[in-house]
């Protein structure tokens, strides 16, 4: 992830924006659970960002969808980079233009207000309080308490049910970034 974070806030200052820690806190943490800690993170694809990418470049894999409330494994095309570098300009550069409520809440670094302004612009399916739970978890931060901070936590979960709920809501994400229509 050290790699990652170095590429992130590379794109972060090529885009014109501030590269803080708690913004590259927030954004590798999304990265981190869009992709498993990387361990997913296929052809550089920052946040499991569908459709083409710039160069034109697209793969596909079969991914979670929830519809209706139901899990459904759907083939989807994710774009595709030839650099972690070109990955992350495009992965800011996509949350700068199509998700800016949840743009400025990376910048602000607020886990929970970024995984709620990304819920509302469509950009996951899962259930949002296990996609921010997921954030934190990923972040390896705890719950927001009422005035917004958030409170540190291990960064190993407590149990093996803990990890599975995490990996099933990750599972259960999708992103729908690419298309901006829904309906197709």
């Amino acid at each position: 992830m050290a790699d990652v974070r170095a590429a992130l806030s590379r794109a972060l200052a090529a885009a014109g924006a501030k590269p803080t820690a708690q913004t590259l806190d927030t954004l590798a943490a999304q990265v981190s659970l869009e992709t498993a800690h990387g361990s997913a993170m296929f052809n550089f694809n920052f946040g499991g960002i569908k459709g083409i990418s710039p160069r034109g470049e697209t793969t596909s894999y079969t991914t979670r969808e929830v519809t209706d409330g139901q899990s459904v494994s759907l083939p989807q095309g994710f774009r595709a980079y030839a650099s972690l570098d070109e990955g992350a300009r495009d992965y800011v550069s996509v949350l700068r233009a199509r998700f800016p409520a949840a743009f400025h809440q990376a910048l602000s670094g607020t886990l929970d207000g970024f995984a709620h302004a990304l819920k509302a612009a469509g950009y996951y399916t899962a259930d949002e309080s296990e996609y921010a739970s997921g954030l934190r978890a990923a972040g390896g931060v705890g719950s927001s308490t009422q005035d917004g901070a958030v409170q540190s936590v291990p960064t190993e979960l407590a149990t093996s049910a803990e990890l599975s709920r995490v990996i099933d809501a990750v599972a259960a994400t999708a992103v729908h970034i690419a298309d901006p229509d829904p309906s197709e």
